[in-house]
């Protein structure tokens, strides 16, 4: 009777090889630690260690969680007379801006803690304030150039796009953003028209920047103008947040899913077969280790494949009568 040959493990390696493979896997450990920290300060919310239930729903489905209903626009097309342009209201020339609502609302956003661009903040006067300054490339600071930049030039060197496509409240209907797009140009308009006034800190704090006698906003939403006591400099309320839209504006892009997906799938798939394979070669019973080397593998694709999922819909698809199954009944 002929003796089964031995299984070959990890331990008829010679020493060099097993060095290689035990410095390995201490780099994978060291650089999973490292991924650690890089999700703790690029996803988590402010005062966390790891992202929560809330901020996973947000960066890749773009709603908010607990899930609650999103608002419906008006079959005008506009949700209240705040969201109106100004000159359809009452015809009256806005004479003061909230221009920190704009900034907060249109570039601020993508430029907060677990946002795209969290490492260039705007959340402050402060931190505008170093991007205001002129420079030889930018004559007129280098916020003034990326609101006059092409929206073409959007994630390189423009942040128009800001204002329109890239808007986490931006109309999926064709007609709705023709009829949109004047409102949001007269908001970059006013922004600009701050920058070349001088972009005064007080204005900024107060949220009410008054227009000199040439400025003229008509499509400016109502939203966006202050109120008599805003003329004196006082402080004015923001609009109230909204949730649905807060989330969107955390929800990682297309491209930057696509990115994402690229990256992940081609590097952790050549880490997981390395690391899989080390652990076939160990000594532990066989449906251990067909189970456990590969799994990971699995688990990945899995895994990417659900960022994808969570950008479907949450709201359950209403089916119209019109579309329900069987013939339509009769009227008698």
């Amino acid at each position: 009777m002929t003796p089964s040959a031995s299984r070959y493990t990890l331990r008829d390696l010679p020493l060099s090889a097993k060095l290689v493979l035990s410095a390995f896997l201490i780099s994978v450990g060291i650089g999973y630690l490292w991924a650690m920290a890089q999700i703790h300060f690029k996803h988590s919310s402010p005062g966390q260690h790891m992202p929560t239930i809330e901020d996973l729903v947000a960066r890749f489905s773009g709603v908010p969680w607990p899930l609650e209903p999103k608002p419906e626009q008006a079959a005008g097309g506009a949700k209240n007379d705040d969201e109106r342009p100004i000159g359809e209201v009452n015809g009256d020339q806005p004479r003061v801006v909230k221009i920190k609502s704009i900034l907060d609302t249109r570039c601020a956003r993508c430029h907060q803690p677990g946002a795209d661009q969290a490492d260039k903040p705007l959340t402050n006067f402060e931190e505008i304030n170093k991007f205001l300054r002129p420079i030889r490339a930018d004559p007129k600071g280098r916020m003034h150039r990326m609101l006059t930049d092409r929206r073409e030039e959007w994630e390189k060197k423009s942040m128009a796009q800001a204002f329109f496509e890239k808007s986490a409240d931006w109309p999926e209907d064709a007609e709705a953003q023709k009829a949109e797009e004047p409102k949001r140009e007269a908001e970059r308009l006013a922004v600009l028209a701050w920058l070349d006034a001088g972009a005064a800190q007080a204005q900024y704090e107060a949220n009410a920047f008054p227009l000199t006698a040439d400025k003229t906003f008509n499509n400016l939403a109502r939203k966006w103008i202050a109120s008599a006591a805003g003329n004196g400099g006082a402080a004015v309320a923001a609009p109230a947040p909204d949730k649905w839209a807060e989330a969107k504006s955390r929800q990682m892009s297309v491209t930057g899913l696509t990115q994402s997906t690229h990256a992940h799938l081609l590097t952790f798939a050549l880490l997981w077969a390395a690391t899989g394979l080390i652990f076939a070669f160990t000594s532990y019973p066989g449906i251990v280790r067909g189970t456990l080397a590969p799994l990971v593998l699995v688990a990945q694709v899995a895994d990417v494949a659900c960022w994808w999922l969570a950008r479907l819909d949450p709201r359950p698809a209403r089916i119209s009568r019109s579309r329900s199954w069987g013939p339509a009944p009769s009227s008698a």
